[in-house]
């Protein structure tokens, strides 16, 4: 549906205009022209005019103002049968209803009629209690979710389908009947109320037959005849021994591990591969006679010294 609105009286006499307010009573746009001279005229100047942006908000809320019987406007309303009621409607079903009055003069203070207050009430209510059933069922299921049951999940998903339905359909009238409270007009809010607390109490009745109709299932184990005459032989099925090894974790630090890491160590040098090799040659002359060296030995200097006998 176009976001577009035209101005009624504009487009009735084939003159296409955009409409800047929306009149809730009569039900059409009205250009700035046309609200005004909608203003003047004393039928018209009470009726309540919203701004197409708030028209959107209830513009595919669905309130019927006209009898489905006759084809004509809502004007009056039985009080003994709480219903709304064309002029064709009382001959032939409220000739004998005494307290049939105008339905404008019904509607007044919608918005604080206690009919109002307990739709609200009534749809919050429900909704919080199908929540926690559906919060309890989501619970159950997760806890069948790595079982064998297919048969429970099965159902339960099934239970799951039949509660959440109802619980978004709610939740959609609930919405409305915000909508129409802030932007509706009191003849729309009054006929509303009424006719989304049928919705509701359908609403209810359903999931009241669902939850009725909902399996319970209690599971019992019964064991073998073989396993029951060897628990009535033997008073335990074995024993449990309990052996104590060391383990042996692959774990190691990073500094343990560079600790350990080998550093190549010179070899040290011994006599038998030690190589001798000739650099100098010197004469050592005493007087007095031959002598006998004894030893020698390099000093940290560079000197040599020499040990001799005579």
């Amino acid at each position: 549906m176009s976001d577009l609105i035209l101005c009624g009286p504009c487009d009735y006499a084939d003159n296409n205009k955009k409409g800047e307010k929306w009149c809730t009573v009569c039900e059409e746009g009205l250009c700035a022209d046309c609200e005004k001279v909608h203003k003047s005229i004393k039928t018209t100047r009470n009726h309540r005019l919203i701004s197409i942006e708030d028209y959107h908000q209830i513009q595919n809320i669905s309130v019927s103002l006209n009898c489905e019987d006759h084809d004509k406007r809502f004007e009056l309303y039985c009080i003994t049968h709480d219903v709304a009621v064309c002029l064709g409607c009382v001959p032939s079903h409220h000739r004998t209803c005494s307290d049939v009055i105008f339905l404008d003069k019904a509607d007044a203070n919608a918005k604080q009629s206690t009919a109002l207050a307990d739709l609200e009430d009534t749809l919050t209510l429900t909704i919080q209690n199908l929540e926690q059933i559906i919060a309890d069922c989501d619970s159950a299921l997760e806890k069948l979710e790595n079982t064998k049951y297919d048969d429970c999940k099965s159902e339960e998903n099934k239970l799951l389908t039949r509660l959440k339905n109802p619980e978004r359909d709610l939740s959609n009238l609930r919405e409305q009947t915000s909508q129409l409270k802030s932007f509706a007009s009191d003849i729309q809010l009054f006929l509303g109320t009424r006719q989304i607390n049928e919705a509701v109490f359908k609403e209810v009745e359903s999931v009241k037959e669902t939850i009725k109709c909902a399996q319970n299932y209690q599971m019992n184990l019964t064991l073998n005849p073989s396993i029951m005459a060897l628990m009535n032989e033997s008073d335990q099925f074995g024993k449990i021994s309990v052996k104590t090894t060391t383990t042996n974790l692959p774990f190691k630090e990073a500094k343990v591990d560079q600790a350990q890491i080998k550093h190549r160590v010179s070899d040290m040098k011994n006599i038998k591969n030690v190589r001798l090799q000739l650099k100098n040659k010197f004469e050592v002359n005493i007087k007095g006679g031959p002598i006998w060296l004894t030893g020698c030995t390099m000093l940290p200097n560079g000197n040599l010294l020499i040990a001799y006998g005579v």
